[in-house]
This record gives C-alpha cells, sequence and structure tokens, in this order.
C-alpha cells in the first residue's frame, strides 16, 4: 500500500495501455463521480465512495477484464484511489487468480 504519509502522485503500471482509463471510466460510472476527481491521490473518502458503489465497481470490474479481486485485508486497507488501482492491477498480472466460469 502506500504510505499514508506521502499521497501518491502517479498511476501503477498496469499490465495494457489503456486500462487505466477503462477502469476510471468503470469507477465515474458506477460510483457516479466526475472523471475529472479521480486522481492518484483522491482518498475514497473525499471522493464519497460509498460501499454498495465499491461493490458495484468490483464487480463490474472483474467482468469487463474477466478477473477475480478477492475480498481481502489489501483491498480494505485501501487509502488513496492508487491503492485500490495497484490492488486491481496486481490480479490483472499473469499467475492471478482466474476470474470463475460462467456455468
Amino acid at each position: 500500500m502506500t504510505d499514508p504519509t506521502q499521497p501518491p502522485s502517479a498511476w501503477p503500471q498496469l499490465p495494457e495501455e489503456g486500462m487505466i482509463d477503462r477502469i476510471l471510466d468503470i469507477i465515474a460510472h458506477e460510483a457516479h463521480i466526475d472523471r475529472a476527481a479521480l486522481v492518484p491521490d483522491a482518498t475514497m473518502e473525499t471522493l464519497n465512495i460509498a460501499s454498495i458503489d465499491m461493490v458495484s465497481i468490483l464487480f463490474e470490474v472483474e467482468d469487463k477484464f474477466n478477473i477475480y479481486i478477492p475480498m481481502g485485508d489489501e483491498l480494505a486497507q485501501t487509502v488513496y484511489l492508487r491503492d485500490l488501482i495497484k490492488v486491481l492491477a496486481d490480479q490483472m498480472q499473469p499467475g492471478a487468480i482466474p476470474a470463475p466460469k460462467a456455468d
């Protein structure tokens, strides 16, 4: 996670170019937030992302990127938007847990 005494100034590296924009578009849509407000050093609190919106964001990211995002401590400890993106990016790396197949 990001050092809480130093707000992040850049997004983490993602596996594919343009992926950050796709994720930010999902966050803006699902949480009803102005896309311009989604910057690395924004906090979940300042963005007023409700827990129900976070669940919607995670479901949509899982669906769009065919990944599985475990609801663990790492996700619960996100402070900055960059932290959330980092958790998502980690699940997109080779060797991450794949999304369950639909029956």
